[in-house]
């Protein structure tokens, strides 16, 4: 598993869900794609996210296992060393826009 440093954060990006669980096609939304947004989960936080110039810490907005959204062109996708089917995100902890929060019917 890679650890990320800095001011970074590790994300698994969310697939774009192409067919339902039935097996019917999904027309993508076109204002969606425009709009750039990417959805992922928090693997990994490095150790000085959201600090000031002077390392004094700042309110953390997400955690490890949030559902993240971030923009599309953000950051620099990395594979793990141990599996290079698994693709991961780096990104700034500016980069983060929102944190999709749970359903409590889910």
């Amino acid at each position: 598993m890679m650890k990320v440093k800095g001011y970074r954060i590790l994300v698994k990006p969310d697939g774009v869900k192409t067919t339902t669980d039935w097996g019917y096609q999904l027309v993508l939304d076109e204002r969606l794609e425009a709009s750039g947004q990417q959805f992922g989960i928090v693997v990994d936080i490095g150790p000085t996210c959201w600090t000031d110039r002077s390392g004094a810490p700042l309110e953390r907005w997400c955690e490890v296992g949030d559902k993240i959204l971030y923009s599309k062109h953000s950051g620099r996708f990395v594979y793990d060393p141990e599996n290079d089917d698994e693709e991961y995100l780096v990104i700034q902890d500016t980069d983060v826009i929102a944190v999709v929060e749970k359903d409590e019917h889910e």
